[in-house]
């Protein structure tokens, strides 16, 4: 039981799909019935006119009036109008089915505009990003070369804070300027001197 509901639900699934109509088809049919529709509301506006046209007629323009006659055209003019109501009211639920397709035509190519605006953002972001990576990893690399840099160039902005052999007077000959020529003599030979107190001096 419940396979054969199912097989017979797929197969009117099928079917339904198969006598689906195509987007174009739809216009092609879409613009029949609005041509169909045009034809029948002339008509039923034609129809409303001649039996209002024969209702005054046979009311005015007759010397004896056939009441007979007059509820024959009247129920053909009451049928005529319900013609002409329901035809525009066809004609506007056409309008309305047309519009729904345009309408979704339209807003398939609104998205698709925005989805392709939106692909090329996400490819502009993502070059922007790539160079500011780039831009990054280059200052990385030169903020890892900058101490070695500046060890170089302190290396080179060094003096030397020493004396070189010969190059100035040295410790001894400052010390002995103002000595004795015994004490300068000792001082020269790098023999320790003894200044003599001038207490002892005098004893």
């Amino acid at each position: 039981m419940l396979i054969g509901a199912g097989c017979t639900a797929l197969v009117v699934a099928v079917i339904a799909r198969k006598l689906e109509l195509t987007r174009a088809e739809k216009h092609v049919h879409n613009f029949m019935m609005d041509t169909q529709l045009s034809k029948r509301l002339k008509n039923a506006a034609a129809s409303v006119l001649r039996e209002t046209w024969l209702i005054y007629k046979h009311t005015k323009l007759v010397k004896r009036v056939c009441p007979g006659r007059v509820r024959l055209h009247q129920r053909k003019f009451l049928l005529a109008i319900y013609t002409l109501r329901k035809v525009k009211l066809e004609q506007r639920k056409l309008m309305d089915n047309a519009n729904t397709i345009s309408d979704m035509a339209k807003t398939s190519n609104s998205i698709y505009e925005v989805v392709s605006d939106l692909s090329q953002r996400l490819l502009s972001l993502e070059d922007r990003v790539q160079a500011a990576t780039e831009r990054i990893v280059a200052i990385q690399e030169t903020l890892d070369t900058l101490p070695d840099l500046l060890m170089c160039r302190i290396q080179a902005c060094r003096k030397p804070s020493f004396h070189q052999p010969g190059t100035g007077p040295s410790w001894a000959s400052i010390s002995s300027v103002n000595l004795p020529a015994s004490q300068r003599r000792s001082c020269t030979l790098g023999i320790p001197t003894i200044v003599p107190r001038s207490g002892s001096a005098n004893n």
